[in-house]
């Protein structure tokens, strides 16, 4: 993907990139709801200056990992919320249903693994998660693979 550098901050370049019709569908950020533009950062690898477009990539496998973390661990808490609250609280709450305190556990596992995500969020950003400007690239450049135009 490509990027239009406005802003360079230390060996990080901010880029407004167009977002693609398959982000278009995700809603997983807000901005990415309401526009059709976001900004992205980046490590400038390219010693890329302000009104340079970049090419931008992501490491091997930080994709894939990143979405582990941001919807697996959210998901691994709500079931041992789950597991626990239901297993759990039988013996001490008899009177009370099962799916009650279940529920409450569980969304409790969810809101401790996001908070716990939160915190570990620095460590992140400054590592494997962060996009990369590899290269300079023209405006109007076109980058086909395997035949088809991807930029």
């Amino acid at each position: 993907m490509r990027g239009l550098v406005h802003t360079i901050n230390g060996d990080l370049v901010i880029a407004t990139i167009h977002r693609k019709e398959a982000c278009g569908e995700c809603r997983a950020c807000l901005s990415g709801m309401i526009k059709s533009e976001m900004d992205i950062e980046a490590k400038n690898l390219c010693d890329a200056e302000v009104g340079d477009w970049v090419e931008l990539e992501l490491q091997e496998n930080a994709f894939f990992n990143a979405v582990v973390i941001m919807y697996g661990l959210p998901f691994i808490g709500f079931i041992a919320g789950v597991v626990l609250g239901y297993y759990g609280t039988m013996k001490f709450f008899p009177t009370v249903p099962a799916f009650l305190p279940s529920l409450v556990l569980g969304v409790l596992g969810i809101v401790i693994a996001m908070l716990w995500i939160k915190s570990q969020n620095p460590r992140w950003e400054s590592g494997k998660y962060r996009p990369l400007a590899t290269k300079v690239v023209e405006e109007d450049e076109e980058e086909v693979v395997n035949g088809n135009y991807v930029g």
